[in-house]
């Protein structure tokens, strides 16, 4: 049963935790034994001391290490198994929607960065700003967002190709091999992903600008002939 949470301070850390594990689940759950759907404390203790866990993944991994009781609530979150420190991605789902609808979860997080919610809310609220400047700082900011996870999948690509590189051929050795080179192709489906999202973003952003600038044109144009 997830907490009430709605003054707590760590909230939005717990928000950002959840986000990331969402995000990165198979390497989560793969960090200890093969992909089984589940998530304990030793898979995210085993990832912290893998070099090749990004700084980002390291970061979500010891907000939970920190913070046990985000944990235990974690792995009751969908309501169903027993209290038995183990966690589901169903458990990671229905907390991520729990979250969602506490007051104050929406703030700055432990990334340093504003969440989208937050951040379109300013924009949208700003009287200062005009409709086009108010889609231009939207899609910036969606753009922003897709840069700095594109800066993630890239350290988490260099840092497996790095221990891949430093492995030996036993049979251990091989088994993390095989783990690694599951990890980086799930890495380049999403770094393909992600430089598609920046180009459609990129093409959005020039084809609202020259839209604006017609339809300024066409405002001016109508009031010289009026």
């Amino acid at each position: 049963t997830s907490g009430s949470g709605s003054l707590d301070p760590n909230i939005a850390g717990y928000r950002d935790a959840l986000r990331v594990l969402d995000q990165n689940w198979d390497t989560f759950d793969t960090a200890v034994g093969a992909k089984d759907g589940k998530l304990s404390m030793s898979n995210l203790e085993a990832l912290l001391g893998s070099p090749a866990a990004s700084p980002t993944l390291k970061r979500a991994a010891q907000f939970f290490k920190d913070n046990p009781e985000y944990f235990n609530r974690l792995e009751m979150a969908a309501g169903t198994g027993s209290k038995d420190g183990v966690a589901s991605r169903q458990d990671v789902g229905a907390e991520l929607a729990a979250v969602a609808k506490l007051p104050g979860s929406s703030s700055t997080g432990g990334s340093g960065r504003s969440t989208g919610g937050t951040r379109a809310r300013d924009i949208v609220d700003n009287p200062n700003m005009s409709i086009e400047q108010k889609v231009q700082a939207l899609l910036m900011g969606i753009t922003e967002d897709t840069d700095a996870e594109l800066l993630d999948v890239m350290n988490e690509m260099a840092s497996a190709r790095e221990e891949r590189a430093g492995l030996g051929t036993s049979d251990q050795d091989k088994a993390r091999g095989a783990k690694l080179d599951t990890s980086m192709q799930e890495l380049e489906l999403r770094l393909q992903t992600l430089m598609e999202k920046r180009k459609a973003m990129f093409d959005l952003m020039s084809n609202m600008s020259s839209k604006f600038n017609e339809m300024a044109k066409t405002a001016i144009s109508n009031l010289r002939s009026a």
